[in-house]
C-alpha cells in the first residue's frame, strides 16, 4: 500500500479536505445559530435563550457529524470513544481532573490574597442557575466543539499525524474556529484560546477518549461563567489570576501527571490508521 494512504484508502488530501469541510460547516452554524438568536430573540442574555441555543447546537453538530461518518462509512466509536460505561468514565475523570485542582488552586489564592470573591444572590437560587448553567455550557460548547475538534477533526489528522503534531494543529484550527465566531475579542482571549485546545487536546490524546476533554471543557466554562459579571451571582476581583493560576495552571499540570500514570501505555509519537 502506499505510505500516502490510511488503512481506508483516503490520501492524505482527501483527510485534509474532509477536516475543512468540516470545520468550516462548524463556522456557519456557530455564526448562523448566533444571527438568528440575535435577529429573532434579542442580544441580551436571559438563561432561556442560551439554553435554546445550546439545544439548537448540538442538534447540528450531531447531525454535521454524523453526515462526515456516514459519509465515510466510519463509526461514532472510532473518534475516540467506547461504551457508555467508559465513556462516563473518561467524562467524570476529565470534570474531576479540573475540579479537585481548581478547587484547591482557587483556596490558595483567596487565602493568600491574590483573589477575593463574595456571593451576591441566595444560595438555592445560585445552585439553581450553576445547574442550569452547566447543562447549557455542555450543550453549547463542551460537546459539540469536543466532538467536531477533538473528535472528529484530531482522528482525521491523528491518521496523518503524530500525537503531538496533531494536537498543534487541531489547536490552530480552534484558534482559527474561535476567531471565525467572534469568541477572540480581547487580548486575554488571544492567550487563553490556543493554550486552552492545547490541554483539552493532550487530555483527549493521553487518555485516548473525547470524553474526558468533555468534562475538563465543562467543568472549566462553567465556573468561568458562573463566576462572571453577567450571571450576578459574584462579586470578584483579580478574576485573571483565578482563571491563570487555579483554573487552568494546576488543573493542566494535575491531569496531565494522573493521565500519564493511568494510561503507561501512550505514545506521542503514535500514528493511528482509519480503519
Amino acid at each position: 500500500m502506499n505510505k500516502s494512504m490510511t488503512t481506508k484508502n483516503f490520501k492524505v488530501q482527501d483527510l485534509i479536505i474532509r477536516v475543512a469541510i468540516v470545520l468550516i460547516i462548524g463556522i456557519f452554524i456557530w455564526n448562523g445559530i448566533a444571527y438568528v438568536s440575535d435577529t429573532f430573540i434579542g442580544q441580551e442574555y436571559s438563561p432561556l435563550k442560551h439554553f435554546l441555543m445550546a439545544l439548537l447546537t448540538t442538534a447540528l453538530t450531531l447531525t454535521l457529524v454524523q453526515v462526515a461518518l456516514k459519509w465515510d462509512k466510519m463509526k461514532w466509536n472510532q473518534l475516540g470513544q467506547t461504551t457508555v460505561k467508559k465513556n462516563i468514565f473518561s467524562f467524570l475523570l476529565g470534570f474531576l481532573l479540573w475540579a479537585i485542582p481548581a478547587s484547591i488552586g482557587l483556596f490558595i489564592c483567596i487565602r493568600i490574597g491574590w483573589v477575593s470573591i463574595s456571593v451576591t444572590t441566595d444560595l438555592n437560587f445560585l445552585l439553581q442557575s450553576i445547574l442550569i448553567l452547566f447543562i447549557t455550557v455542555f450543550l453549547i460548547e463542551a460537546l459539540p466543539e469536543e466532538l467536531i475538534f477533538r473528535g472528529y477533526i484530531y482522528r482525521y489528522l491523528h491518521a496523518c499525524f503524530p500525537h503531538w503534531a496533531t494536537i498543534l494543529l487541531q489547536a490552530l484550527l480552534f484558534s482559527l474556529f474561535a476567531y471565525c465566531i467572534g469568541a477572540i475579542y480581547s487580548l486575554e482571549q488571544l492567550q487563553f484560546i490556543p493554550g486552552f485546545a492545547i490541554i483539552l487536546g493532550m487530555l483527549r490524546a493521553i487518555s485516548g477518549n473525547v470524553w474526558t476533554s468533555i468534562g475538563f471543557h465543562a467543568a472549566i466554562m462553567t465556573a468561568t461563567q458562573i463566576l462572571g459579571s453577567t450571571h450576578g451571582h459574584f462579586d470578584v476581583s483579580g478574576m485573571f489570576t483565578l482563571r491563570f493560576f487555579a483554573f487552568i495552571l494546576l488543573p493542566s499540570a494535575t491531569g496531565a501527571m494522573v493521565l500519564s500514570f493511568m494510561y503507561t501505555n501512550y505514545s506521542w509519537s503514535k500514528k493511528e490508521p482509519l480503519r
